[in-house]
C-alpha cells in the first residue's frame, strides 16, 4: 500500500545536493555498462540497458506521440527507468525532474548544465549546420506526419561533463541532422557521440512559467493534451531546446536529460489531474496513432500500451492514470 510514510518523492534537480546529483549520474552511467536484454533479432545494435529503453521508445514512436498514449505511456516508461536504476544500479534516490521554467530566460544557467561531474554537461560543439524546418516521421502512410525542427548553437559532440565520452548505439531515425541516413528504423549498430544543439528561443518562448500556467488552466483533457503537444508546447520545446540526439523523436532517450524532461511533463500532468482528481483520474484524449495517422480508434482506459520488455510489456492505459495506484507510489515536490 502507498502511504504518506512510504511514498517516493521526486524533486527538482536544482534542489538535489551534490552527492545526490552524483548518485543519479553514477546510476545512469551504470545503465550504460550493463548488458542489453533486448534480443538481437529485434535490435541488433543494442549493447547496454540504456539501449533497451531507447529501443522500446523507437519501436512505438509512431503510436505514443500526438496521441492518447503520450502521457500514460511515458509515465510508465520513466517509472520503469527509475525502477531499473534502483534495482539494477544500486541507486537509492528517485527520478529528479528538470524544472526548466526556473531558468527559461537563460536555460544554460540551470544547474543541470555545466562542465562539472554533478551536471549533464553543456551544449554540443559549435559546428556549421542548418536543419530543415520539419522532419518527417518514418514509415507512415500518406499524408504522413512531420515534426518541427530548429537550428541551434551547437550541433556537435558534447565535450564536457560526465557524458562527454558516452557512446550511443541506436538511432537516429528521423534525425535533427539533414546528412545522417535513416538507420533502418534505428535498430542497427551506429556508435557515435552524444550531440546537442541548444536553441534558447525554444526556452524563452515556450518553456516559461506563463506557458505552464496557461497549460494548467485548461479545463479538459481535450484542451490540456493538445496544448502540451503543440509544436510550440512544452513537450516538443524541451526536445527542440536540447536538439541533437534529444531532438530525434524516435531515439531521444539516448539523451540523459530525456528522463528529467519527461519527469517534468509527468509532473505537469499530475498537477493538472490533482486540480480535480475525481473528474480527471480517468480523462484520456486522442487516438491510438500519431496525429491519427493512420486513422485509429479513440484511446480509452482499456486501450493497451505496448511498453516493451524493459518497461512492463503490455499494460492498459488505466494502469498509468494515477501516481499513487497499481505499481506507483510517488509524488512531486
Amino acid at each position: 500500500t502507498c502511504t504518506s510514510s512510504n511514498i517516493a518523492v521526486r524533486r527538482p534537480w536544482d534542489d538535489l545536493s551534490t552527492p545526490e546529483r552524483l548518485a543519479y549520474i553514477s546510476a545512469v552511467k551504470c545503465m550504460t555498462t550493463l548488458p542489453s536484454l533486448t534480443p538481437s533479432s529485434l535490435a541488433p545494435g543494442a549493447r547496454n540497458r540504456l539501449d533497451d529503453f531507447v529501443y522500446a521508445h523507437i519501436n512505438v514512436t509512431n503510436l505514443i506521440h500526438l496521441s492518447g498514449l503520450l502521457l500514460p505511456w511515458h509515465r510508465q516508461f520513466i517509472w520503469s527507468w527509475e525502477h531499473a536504476l534502483r534495482n539494477e544500479c544500486g541507486y537509492t534516490g528517485y527520478l529528479p525532474y528538470w524544472d526548466w521554467a526556473r531558468h527559461s530566460k537563460n536555460l544554460t544557467s540551470s544547474p543541470v548544465f555545466g562542465p562539472g561531474p554533478a551536471t549533464f554537461g553543456s551544449n554540443g560543439e559549435n559546428i556549421p549546420h542548418h536543419l530543415n524546418a520539419t522532419s518527417p516521421l518514418i514509415g507512415l502512410p500518406p499524408p504522413g506526419v512531420t515534426v518541427p525542427r530548429v537550428t541551434g548553437t551547437g550541433g556537435g559532440c558534447v565535450k564536457d561533463g560526465p557524458f562527454a565520452g558516452m557512446t550511443l548505439h541506436l538511432g537516429p531515425v528521423s534525425p535533427s541532422y539533414n546528412d545522417i541516413p535513416n538507420n533502418e528504423f534505428g535498430t542497427q549498430y551506429n556508435p557515435r557521440c552524444l550531440k546537442r544543439d541548444f536553441h534558447q528561443p525554444s526556452a524563452t518562448g515556450n518553456m516559461t512559467y506563463e506557458a505552464i500556467a496557461s497549460l494548467l488552466q485548461t479545463r479538459s483533457i481535450a484542451d490540456f493534451r493538445p496544448q502540451l503537444e503543440h509544436p510550440t508546447g512544452v513537450h516538443i520545446s524541451g526536445h527542440n531546446f536540447l536538439g541533437g540526439d534529444g531532438g530525434d523523436t524516435y531515439s531521444s532517450p539516448n539523451e540523459p536529460l530525456f528522463f528529467l524532461h519527461h519527469a517534468q511533463i509527468d509532473r505537469l500532468w499530475t498537477i493538472w489531474q490533482g486540480q480535480d482528481i475525481g473528474g480527471r483520474r480517468g480523462a484520456v484524449d486522442g487516438t491510438m496513432t500519431v496525429a491519427n495517422v493512420p486513422p485509429s480508434e479513440n484511446a480509452t482506459l482499456e486501450s493497451v500500451m505496448k511498453m516493451g520488455a524493459p518497461a512492463g510489456g503490455d499494460l492498459p492505459i488505466a494502469h498509468a492514470m494515477l501516481t499513487v495506484g497499481n505499481d506507483y507510489c510517488y509524488m512531486y515536490v
